[in-house]
């Protein structure tokens, strides 16, 4: 057991970085490079794609029919590549609204994040197209 002297000792951090990352000082330039280094920066910074590959990242978003279920006000199945997927249950829903002021950019959609068969689904109904997507596929 009384062998933790080297995690004890261990330094994690790298020559020249602050104990405190948020004390004052004249420059947040120390903070804003460590946030960077960050990985989840860059995973996010990959979803940033030209619009005309029709991709963002590993979100690619497809068309799909959704069979509404105004009972429970969320989709009741959707048909993706000529596959049927019966919704067990609507985990989350949320509206997505961007660049409201760009009629080039504009987005506004009504997104549900829903369990079948097996797998959580991001479907959207895009209230500009007026068409259902399948715009993400949770890992």
């Amino acid at each position: 057991m009384g062998r933790n002297r080297e995690i004890k000792a261990f330094d994690p951090r790298r020559p020249g970085q602050p104990l405190d990352l948020f004390t004052a000082t004249d420059t947040k330039l120390p903070v804003i490079m460590e946030i960077l280094r960050s990985p989840w920066i860059v995973r996010a910074s990959d979803l940033i794609q030209p619009a005309s590959t029709g991709m963002a990242g590993k979100k690619r978003e497809r068309e799909v029919e959704v069979v509404w279920d105004g009972t429970r006000a969320g989709p009741r199945s959707f048909m993706m590549e000529g596959r049927h997927y019966p919704v067990d249950a609507v985990v989350q829903s949320w509206a997505a609204e961007r660049a409201w002021w760009d009629p080039r950019k504009r987005l506004s959609r009504r997104c549900y994040r829903v369990l079948a068969r097996g797998g959580l689904y991001d479907v959207a109904y895009d209230r500009l197209a007026g068409r259902w997507l399948l715009v993400g596929v949770v890992d």
